[in-house]
């Protein structure tokens, strides 16, 4: 659904006259309804690592410890790198990180730099450690703040542009999340559907883009073949 069919949607559902278009209209209650819509999407943005709202960047390395704006790196609206992503493809080895502020300052306090490169952002930066070598390509997933396309899914956005905005979460979730917002905002009893609304959260997150199994009993549950150790006590020579 759209901006306006989901607007539209929730007229109906709240017994308000039905707008026929929302973005760019007059009516002040259908500007605060997009509003808090627009609301609802970039908090529920943030609520977990959604499948819709991850993407890959790739960089080439310069010979320096700032490599560039993240935002230019990462460049449809970087929100943070997602943990354990980071690869040098030219060397097949992992990019350690992020360090954090103390750890970056105690590794360059040191006059002997790591065999692996490290990374952390500072000041929307990317920065890393050792220097590398120009030349190899680096990649990892990040989460963008653009929950949402223009009409033909090729323009991302944070904020709605156009009835014909399309969102990227799913619209279940935002059309409740709109209805609690909206019946807080008018002062109305709204626990029952902020209580369903978390419930739905909570479980759309935790079936977002699959879930590995979690076997607790030791044993892998892949088909490829393997040399099968047995559990417990053994002999080494």
């Amino acid at each position: 659904m759209s901006l306006l069919t989901i607007v539209q949607r929730f007229c109906r559902r709240t017994n308000l006259t039905v707008p026929a278009t929302v973005y760019g209209t007059s009516d002040p209650q259908i500007r605060q309804i997009m509003a808090l819509l627009e609301e609802e999407g970039n908090d529920l943005s943030g609520r977990g690592d959604w499948n819709e709202l991850t993407f890959q960047a790739t960089h080439t390395t310069t010979a320096a410890e700032d490599q560039g704006d993240i935002d230019s790196i990462a460049t449809n609206g970087y929100r943070y790198i997602k943990n354990n992503t980071f690869w040098d493809r030219t060397l097949q080895e992992p990019v350690y990180g992020p360090l954090n502020d103390q750890d970056w300052q105690a590794i360059k306090s040191m006059t002997v730099t790591g065999p692996r490169y490290q990374w952390r952002i500072r000041g929307g930066h990317l920065l890393a450690n050792p220097v590398p070598t120009a030349g190899h390509t680096w990649a990892f997933e990040y989460v963008s703040w653009n929950w949402m396309t223009d009409s033909t899914g090729a323009t991302y956005r944070q904020y709605f542009a156009a009835d014909g905005d399309l969102p990227l979460l799913p619209e279940e979730i935002l059309t409740l999340g709109l209805r609690w917002r909206w019946k807080k905002e008018k002062g109305f009893d709204y626990a029952e559907d902020f209580r369903t609304y978390e419930s739905m959260v909570k479980d759309a997150l935790g079936r977002d883009g699959g879930k590995r199994t979690l076997n607790m009993g030791g044993e892998g549950e892949s088909k490829t073949p393997r040399v099968f150790i047995p559990a417990g006590s053994w002999i080494t020579p």
